[in-house]
């Protein structure tokens, strides 16, 4: 009896996971694209997937030296409290428009579909794509660097004598990227647990190394010097400009929680559950980065240290300097090391399902290549394998110089900033009363807040992410971001009028509440359609 039961317990189970998969694969179909992936991702391992990206504690703990230059503790503990306030009226946001739309292609994706598909929303998709491609690659290269870096740093520590070579760096970081790949097309089938496991590792690791370092460092800063201290090396007069260039480096921290809506068509109940692990990432970020930043600046004993410190890791000098042993201090960044793996193989992912959308709306060059999706491993191969080789060429800038690869980090976190604000102005311009909600809803009030609170708040750091950090400018210490960025821009812009304008996904797929789109046949979009157009675009050139 009793085992008849969990039969029967088993089999309603499967069948309710059925059933809601068919609703799944209904709603993407009224979007306008067939179900091509698998939905084998919970709600626990879709947090663990996005967490693992934003893993907020480690980055901030990556651009230490670079808040200390700029403000200095205070306004990295108040610029923090003050990014996340902001940041959850933007995915507040964002999480209402997914919940409408969950769909690979994400940001840009919403942007035409909260527009209706209207002629200038269209041109505005198709340039926030681009956009968005650019800050997710360059994203995923810092990652890997930051594993890269990580190994460097290790290196000096345990071998003081040992000189490590910018292309050591560069190795590294490729032969990261090539593991990344692997887990990637040939471990699809466990992806979600390999991410339930890397939000577990975060959590711990964050206790684990917090705890350590609250408990063995000698002489620990007073809480005026953590809450009030303010610090001014970057050469700027204004005081005000400095503490703002420092909140920024919070404002990486807490980046990337658009991971869920990419990776929703492999998500059951993607309208309900794709938003809550864009919120419940925030929010596990704002606490492990709140934690974080406190018992950092406790803990940072002796500043000029951790600035100059030969590893170049300011993380690992602050171990070094608490647990007082090269073993102890190499364990817990190896902790660290390894959330940042996490993050590079889950960016890669990101990266390449955004590819593979984008494909598939025929946006990009073999479109019907790119967003074909392998039918053994389920993976659309050659979209990983591309953002594989773009992380890695965006990497290889390292070889060059150091300063031109801090533009990648820079143009990283403007790119997607800049997709998140699309969308939100999408809907503000074309009108909140004509959104149609999914599960979610702000409401009136609420929604029209959260869209111009966050609206603003991207505007103001995105216009900060390119001024230059230090004065007086030169060779050396130039921000390249806004060239970069308008390069992207130039680019996408560029390309719409020449020939995205032609190709670009027209309308939905499917009639609407009855009505038939208009301008054209009902299609669905495939890696089929996307052939077809690919071979219409070649035709035209």
């Amino acid at each position: 009896m009793e085992d008849n039961k969990k039969m029967d317990e088993s089999m309603a189970a499967a069948h309710g996971m059925e059933t809601q998969g068919n609703a799944d694969d209904l709603q993407l179909q009224t979007l306008g694209y067939k179900q091509e992936l698998k939905r084998s991702f919970s709600l626990l391992s879709m947090v663990g997937f996005s967490f693992a990206i934003l893993t907020c504690w480690t980055a901030l703990g990556s651009t230490l030296s670079s808040a200390m230059l700029n403000g200095g503790p205070a306004a990295l503990f108040w610029g923090w409290l003050g990014v996340c306030f902001f940041t959850v009226f933007v995915v507040l946001s964002m999480a209402e428009i997914c919940s409408a739309f969950p769909v690979a292609g994400g940001q840009y994706s919403w942007v035409l579909l909260v527009t209706e598909f209207k002629p200038w929303g269209r041109g505005l998709s198709y340039v926030c794509g681009w956009i968005q491609l650019a800050g997710l690659l360059c994203m995923g290269s810092t990652a890997i660097f930051q594993v890269g870096d990580m190994v460097a740093g290790l290196a000096i520590l345990n071998n003081e004598s040992y000189e490590v070579k910018p292309w050591q760096v560069v190795l590294m970081c490729w032969l990261v990227c090539v593991i990344c790949v692997f887990i990637n097309i040939f471990g699809n089938s466990i992806l979600n647990r390999f991410n339930d496991v890397a939000l577990w590792w975060s959590v711990l690791g964050f206790i684990i190394t917090t705890v350590v370092i609250l408990a063995v460092t000698d002489g620990k800063r007073d809480a005026s010097f953590v809450f009030t201290s303010t610090i001014n090396t970057s050469g700027w007069d204004n005081l005000g400009m400095c503490i703002i260039l420092g909140i920024l480096q919070s404002a990486y921290g807490m980046c990337c929680y658009d991971a869920p809506a990419h990776m929703s068509e492999e998500l059951h109940n993607a309208t309900r559950e794709a938003p809550r692990a864009m919120v419940l990432s925030v929010f596990i970020g704002f606490i492990t980065g709140l934690g974080y930043i406190i018992a950092l600046l406790f803990c940072l004993v002796d500043i000029e240290a951790v600035e100059e410190t030969a590893t170049g890791v300011a993380l690992l000098e602050i171990f070094y300097d608490a647990v007082k042993s090269k073993a102890g201090a190499s364990c817990l960044l190896v902790i660290t090391m390894v959330c940042s793996f996490n993050a590079s193989a889950a960016l890669l992912t990101e990266g390449a399902r955004s590819v593979y959308a984008f494909a598939r709306d025929g946006a990009m060059p073999f479109s019907s290549y790119l967003c074909k999706v392998d039918s053994r491993t389920g993976v659309p191969v050659i979209a990983t394998l591309v953002s594989a080789f773009f992380q890695c060429a965006f990497v290889a800038i390292y070889f060059g110089s150091d300063v031109a690869f801090l533009t990648v980090m820079s143009i990283a976190t403007v790119g997607l900033y800049v997709s998140y604000l699309l969308p939100i102005l999408a809907l503000m311009i074309h009108g909140r009363d004509k959104f149609k909600p999914g599960y979610y809803s702000l409401g009136k009030f609420w929604g029209w807040t959260c869209n111009i609170l966050g609206s603003l708040y991207l505007v103001f750091s995105t216009i900060f992410f390119f001024f230059p950090t230090a004065m007086p400018v030169d060779g050396n210490n130039m921000n390249y971001c806004i060239a970069a960025f308008g390069i992207t821009a130039l680019f996408g812009i560029v390309s719409w009028f020449t020939t995205g304008r032609k190709h670009y996904i027209r309308h939905i797929s499917v009639p609407v509440d009855g009505v038939a789109p208009p301008n054209g046949e009902d299609i669905y979009m495939t890696s089929e359609s996307a052939s077809s157009m690919d071979e219409k675009k070649h035709a035209d050139i």
